[in-house]
């Protein structure tokens, strides 16, 4: 059980208790599986805005899980949902008063909320550039012995100019090993360094950026990239984001999984 702040009674919902397809309209514990503060490549500078929407909810415990580290006791911000909508903007400089870094936030309410989140950066001749992404109930993470239905899956489309990054969160407090494969359309593994390993600590996010990188030129596209849990008892969620290298111009895409 992570730490909460006194005084905030919430119903603790179950890991994988819900029996989803896809993403509810509302739910009480989820997760933003990456919110930034810090430089990135191409002279980029990436920051993360929050959106709460609320329908039954008062109150919102919201982690900070920084990447590459144990986040078990780790203690939670507590913010009240006073309006149909709260609005935080650079949301780990702000309230969690961090920066130069990257992570996850997890988040537990006290009744149904939908939590959106921007991850952008300013653009080199104006305006901005980014990706949205929407809070992803734990129901709908991957977990040990699932196997390949259970795992989860992304598909990409690489051309020259673009990077794809993968992220993966461990929405639990035990460690995890996740292998990480890329196959072509038919199911085959795909040329080159096509697998890979990532080892995540209790409620850690990590990005594996340009995991693409290894395989052969014109060989990027049609692709399925799946993640599944080794070793250990935890569980994941995961996104994947191809990123323009000229403007930063991201395409983010949720994980999914076919078997529930």
């Amino acid at each position: 059980m992570r730490k909460l702040v006194p005084s905030f009674l919430v119903v603790v919902v179950a890991l994988l208790a819900l029996p989803v397809s896809a993403a509810p309209s509302g739910h009480l514990e989820g997760y933003i599986p990456q919110a930034a503060h810090l430089s990135g490549k191409f002279n980029s500078f990436w920051t993360t805005d929050v959106w709460i929407y609320t329908e039954s909810a008062t109150k919102v415990h919201l982690w900070f899980n920084q990447t590459g580290r144990d986040n078990t006791n780790v203690q939670s911000v507590v913010i009240p949902l006073t309006g149909p909508v709260t609005f935080l903007p650079d949301i780990l400089q702000n309230t969690f008063v961090v920066s130069s870094t990257k992570g996850s936030i997890h988040y537990l309410a006290d009744g149904q909320v939908e939590v959106v989140s921007r991850t952008w950066t300013p653009g080199k001749d104006g305006g901005s550039y980014g990706q949205v992404i929407y809070g992803m109930p734990v129901s709908m993470a991957a977990m040990p012995g699932a196997g390949p239905s259970g795992s989860l899956r992304m598909l990409v489309n690489e051309t020259d100019g673009f990077r794809v990054n993968l992220g993966l969160a461990n929405v639990t407090s035990s460690p995890v090993t996740v292998t990480v494969e890329v196959f072509t359309a038919d199911g085959q593994a795909a040329p080159g360094a096509s697998s890979f390993a990532m080892t995540l600590q209790p409620y850690d996010m990590q990005q594996k950026d340009d995991i693409l990188a290894a395989l052969p030129a014109g060989q990027r596209q049609g692709l399925i990239v799946r993640a599944s849990v080794s070793a250990g008892d935890g569980a994941i969620l995961g996104y994947l984001s191809v990123v323009d290298n000229t403007t930063n111009a991201a395409n983010y895409q949720e994980a999914f999984r076919f078997g529930f």
